[in-house]
């Protein structure tokens, strides 16, 4: 019996569990789930719950109800994300590739703050904690420690696509990550700014305060398109 601890939406934690198992295999395809009865007593929580949890996973098309059979695994065909984009290698198409996260990252961080579970704190803590602590003049791994706490946000909002998609253009994003660790937007003040806005993203992920998440998220990714809008107009 796996009684749900965590804090957050019940039926969300439900779904969320239930996904899991389906991605493993543990319900493969065509499987019928347990019943109601048998998720209550197993999750500890009423049948609104698990009627909510179904209808959530009804919507992603995870699975089917069969009339009088009860609910079963979709038999669709399920593939990896795959999102292509051209190369990113100059500062228009790092500026595209902005725009493109500030639209999903703003959801992601307001998703984050509203169903974050100590866990999910945690591991977006450590992140930032690495980050903050990394002194090295490796715009790379820089870089990548920058990329890892906007991972881990995405990963706090129990929707798998926001961490996918956001790995399925990591090399794209690394490419802007890199510009900036390396002095392209200012030095050491520079950079010290960039780490106080993730702190205040942090914060507010850690109050719940969806509004200040978004705020914080939309300062952090907004001012970077602006200096890039400006060299773009300055350009000859």
């Amino acid at each position: 019996m796996s009684i749900i601890t965590q804090r957050g939406n019940l039926a969300e934690i439900v779904a969320s569990q239930l996904s899991e198992r389906i991605d493993a295999g543990i319900y493969p395809p065509g499987d019928k789930l347990p019943s109601s009865a048998q998720l209550c007593e197993e999750f500890g929580v009423s049948r609104t719950v698990i009627r909510e949890a179904f209808a959530s996973l009804k919507v992603g098309g995870r699975v089917t109800a069969r009339q009088g059979a009860g609910v079963f695994v979709s038999e669709r065909e399920t593939r990896p994300l795959s999102f292509e984009i051209s190369k990113i290698d100059d500062v228009r198409s790092a500026m595209q590739i902005l725009e493109l996260r500030l639209g999903v990252e703003l959801q992601a961080v307001a998703l984050a703050a509203s169903r974050r579970t100590p866990e999910a704190l945690a591991e977006i803590a450590r992140a930032y904690d690495l980050m903050d602590r990394l002194d090295t003049q490796d715009a790379e791994a820089e870089a990548k420690a920058d990329f890892e706490f906007h991972l881990a946000i995405a990963r706090a909002t129990r929707n798998p696509h926001f961490p996918s998609f956001l790995e399925a253009v990591m090399s794209e994003i690394s490419f802007d990550l890199v510009l900036k660790r390396r002095g392209f937007f200012g030095g050491p003040a520079y950079l010290k700014k960039v780490n106080k806005e993730h702190a205040g993203i942090l914060a507010a992920i850690t109050q719940g305060d969806v509004k200040a998440a978004r705020a914080a998220m939309t300062q952090h990714l907004e001012e970077s398109l602006a200096r890039y809008r400006k060299l773009l107009e300055e350009a000859p």
